[in-house]
Order: C-alpha cells, then structure tokens, then sequence
C-alpha cells in the first residue's frame, strides 16, 4: 500500500486519528471549547446548511478539539518564533499598480506622475491593463506574499507614497507605489492559521515516511 493507492487526504485523516487518540484533554476543556465554537455561530442555521445532526456535530467537536489539543503541545512553544518567519510574508500592504505591456510608454506615463501633470489613480484608469485599472490601480489590503517577488522586493522596506519607476513583472511593466504599510498581529485567528499549516507540513511529513512510494 503506498501513497499513490490512497488519497492524500485519507492518509491524514488516518494519521491525525492514530495521533489524536492519545491527547488527553477533561470534559471541562472540552465543553469550554464547545461553548466557544456556539458563540460563534447560529447553530441550528449551521446544522441544516451543513447537512449534518446534532450527534454528528458532537463528534466533529470533539475531533476538532483534540485536533488543536495536539497542535498546542507539538508546536505551541515553538509558535512565535515561526510566526517570526512568516511575519514577512504575512504583513499586509495597500498599494498602486499599473500594468502596461510598453516600456516606454510606462515610462512616459511615470514621468507625468512624477511632475504631477496626472495623478496616479487617473493614469491608472485611463493607461492600465490590469485587473486594478478602475479602481485607479488601487489594491489591497493583500498579504505580501501574494504578490510577484519582484513587486515584494520593493515594498519590503518600502516607506508610505514611495513610488518606483517602471520595472519589469512578468511578462509586464509596472509602476508601483505603496500607499500603506500594514503589520500583522499574532491574533488567535493567525495563531490558528499558522499552527494549521504546521500541522499541514507534518501530515506531509509523515504521509511520505509512513507511505513512501
């Protein structure tokens, strides 16, 4: 039996059930966890949108729970020294972008921004091939490392209103200006986040030790 003869996401299951059976967790953090789960939903809309029963969603919780019972003790020490890591990739921007296919007319159109014989957002409406173009080349907030390395190089370190020449980004040319530098914060939601995709990578980890092909 190797990892081609079964699904990826069968084998993490499988592997998260063997882990998970062995996290001790009381009744009590249990039914805290619970509570907080409720507080946060419409419970019974949630039961009919899902399709699924009351015992059914019992069981869920109590996965779940184990689940995140597990990801804490494996990773929870070692939590903010990868949020450290990511925090580069994780840090939010809003910016200015246009797209052309001409160098030279980018440039043309960058000088006249430069000298303020057109503002940005109006070049952008009138100029622009990207998808930003009616929105005055407006983008954001996007996690830095959604965007193409070559526009994160500049913005990383950036300063708000900077606004760069003309540069190549793909197959295009783009005149970018950060407008807005917007730090993440280590909030429950991205502790969650990134403790998922620790989980993530280990369940890939373990799929092709347990299953090598």
């Amino acid at each position: 039996m190797t990892s081609y003869s079964l699904p990826s996401d069968f084998l993490q299951h499988l592997i998260l059930d063997q882990v998970i059976a062995t996290v001790r967790y009381t009744d009590a953090e249990r039914e805290q966890f619970r509570q907080q789960v409720l507080s946060q939903m419409n419970y019974q809309n949630w039961l009919q949108q899902q399709g699924v029963t009351a015992e059914e969603f019992e069981t869920w919780i109590t996965r779940e729970f184990a689940i995140r019972q597990f990801q804490q003790q494996r990773w929870g020490k070692r939590l903010g020294s990868y949020f450290l890591e990511r925090k580069r990739q994780l840090d939010q921007v809003i910016c200015s972008l246009i797209y052309l296919r001409d160098r030279d007319a980018a440039r043309e159109l960058y000088f006249r921004i430069v000298e303020g014989e057109q503002s940005f957002a109006e070049v952008a409406r009138l100029y622009s091939q990207g998808a930003e173009a009616q929105a005055g080349g407006r983008l954001g907030p996007i996690a830095l490392g959604e965007l193409h390395p070559a526009l994160q190089r500049r913005f990383y370190g950036g300063r708000p209103g900077q606004l760069w020449e003309p540069m190549p980004v793909g197959e295009w040319t783009v005149i970018a200006r950060l407008d807005q530098w917007l730090p993440v914060q280590l909030d429950d939601t991205l502790r969650q986040t990134l403790l998922n995709e620790l989980l993530d990578q280990w369940l890939q980890h373990q799929i092709k030790q347990q299953f090598p092909s």
